[in-house]
């Protein structure tokens, strides 16, 4: 009978003990896909292999977020017209089947990477402001390079990261930023943010678009301006300084249903740039003073300055542009426009449409007489198409530095528009890695000796 009771007992706990440690497996599993903790990065990065043995399967596989259909122009550094000088340029996108940012040399040979990590970034899954399956569900928005090699850059609505020169976090901001970030003359970066509240807790916030019936989540882009540190110093509302400024008939101008139970239109304005007027540029621009804002509302097709102390907007303009990003004051007096000149309907399901006619361009405006000329993009050999994003950065020589996002391209151009300079970041024969942001930096440029690093 003993020997009974001892089997008995034997096998109950065994099944304890077995229930116990599935238990303590489901629970860790649990905490480790919270806190991405071992194996829950190695199991993704299985999960990822095996659902996509090759690149062409897009369909359920996080890198579809990141690639684009390739349009035949090749590979790496496809034009070089310039003398190697040991200027550098900055690109920040999807390459190495990662979000990376990195400085290549003319020839394209990568000089120095970072990989841009959501989960890496922000460990702490339970306070990040995204919740998202993936770290591929995230994509960086506005970059750049400091004087002493630091990267600085935002996680599309998700958080804005400084990075050492070899990569290590100097801060990070968890805070939903997004699309660009600029020095700002004083110190720090300005950059935009993004508040989220229910429309029904606050009925009187934001009317039209807010009603006490709906319950509808509203998303009110700010301009924001953070310290060197990463520290919030102000964060301003940008529908608020339309309505102050009288310009509601703009706010409300697209269509939306404002009826109490069902308004259809919860990003109020759909902001991607706030660029501040520099002191050399001042003279050129009569109406405007030092330190004056830019801001871009693709929603809107508006772009508007505005003084950073009252907030009164100084200037506005509705296109000709379509859908813009990344307007910046010109050392002549006008403002240039990387001008999407398309709409979302030719971007089903995530993927450029690649019939759609190549009409992007570059379009510089005089605020006071609204004179339009188009700088880049109407001339053979200057076809872009990129019906979201897109950026460009003036160059002292008069030329210009293009992110064709949808293409997977930067190019540099001449003061007289030709391309100079052209590289194609090439995914695999069918698609092409998205391309964010980029820049050049001459040699003289970095303060800081570039140290080695674990990698390149």
């Amino acid at each position: 009978m003993s020997q009974f009771s001892d089997k008995i007992a034997r096998r109950i706990f065994s099944v304890c003990l077995l229930v116990a440690l599935l238990g303590a497996g489901f629970l860790y599993g649990s905490i480790a896909t919270r806190k991405h903790l071992f194996p829950a990065p190695q199991l993704e990065l299985t999960y990822d292999m095996l659902t996509t043995l090759g690149h062409n399967d897009l369909t359920s596989h996080p890198r579809r977020h990141h690639l684009q259909p390739s349009r035949g122009m090749g590979e790496g550094v496809t034009v070089n017209k310039i003398v190697d000088d040991g200027t550098l340029v900055f690109m920040a996108g999807f390459f190495d089947d990662e979000n990376q940012a990195r400085l290549v040399r003319r020839d394209g040979s990568v000089m120095r990477k970072w990989t841009l990590d959501y989960f890496t970034h922000f460990p702490d899954a339970e306070t990040r402001v995204c919740d998202l399956a993936s770290t591929l569900n995230v994509d960086q928005h506005g970059a750049l390079v400091t004087p002493r090699g630091e990267v600085v850059f935002n996680y599309e609505y998700c958080g804005t990261v400084k990075l050492s020169p070899c990569g290590e976090v100097v801060w990070t901001l968890n805070e939903r930023t997004h699309h660009s970030i600029v020095p700002a003359a004083g110190g720090g970066y300005w950059l935009l943010g993004r508040q989220r509240w229910l429309d029904s807790d606050a009925p009187d916030r934001m009317p039209p678009f807010s009603s006490s019936a709906s319950g509808l989540e509203i998303k009110e882009d700010t301009i924001m301006k953070i310290s060197e540190a990463g520290e919030i110093e102000l964060e301003v509302s940008i529908p608020k300084i339309l309505r102050d400024a009288h310009l509601e008939a703009l706010l409300t101008a697209n269509g939306a249903d404002f009826s109490r139970e069902s308004p259809d239109r919860d990003e109020l304005v759909h902001s991607n740039k706030v660029a501040e007027l520099p002191a050399a540029y001042a003279a050129a621009y009569p109406q405007f003073e030092t330190g004056d804002l830019l801001v871009s509302m693709r929603d809107l097709n508006l772009v508007m300055v505005v003084d950073p102390v009252s907030w009164d907007v100084k200037w506005h303009q509705t296109g000709p542009w379509l859908r813009q990003h990344d307007p910046e004051f010109r050392p002549d007096g006008r403002i240039s426009i990387f001008n999407n000149n398309v709409y979302r309907t030719d971007y089903p399901g995530e993927v450029l449409d690649l019939d759609t006619p190549k009409v992007t361009n570059i379009t510089a405006v005089e605020p006071g007489s609204g004179e339009i000329e188009v700088l880049f993009g109407e001339a053979p050999g200057q076809e872009m198409l990129s019906a979201i994003r897109g950026q460009h950065e003036l160059l002292p020589d008069g030329g210009m530095v293009i992110a064709e996002f949808d293409g997977g391209r930067v190019i540099q151009t001449s003061a007289e528009g030709e391309v100079v300079w052209e590289y194609i970041n090439a995914f695999d024969d069918a698609h092409v890695g998205e391309i964010t942001n980029a820049d050049v930096y001459p040699p003289g440029y970095f303060e800081t000796v570039w140290e080695t690093c674990t990698q390149p």
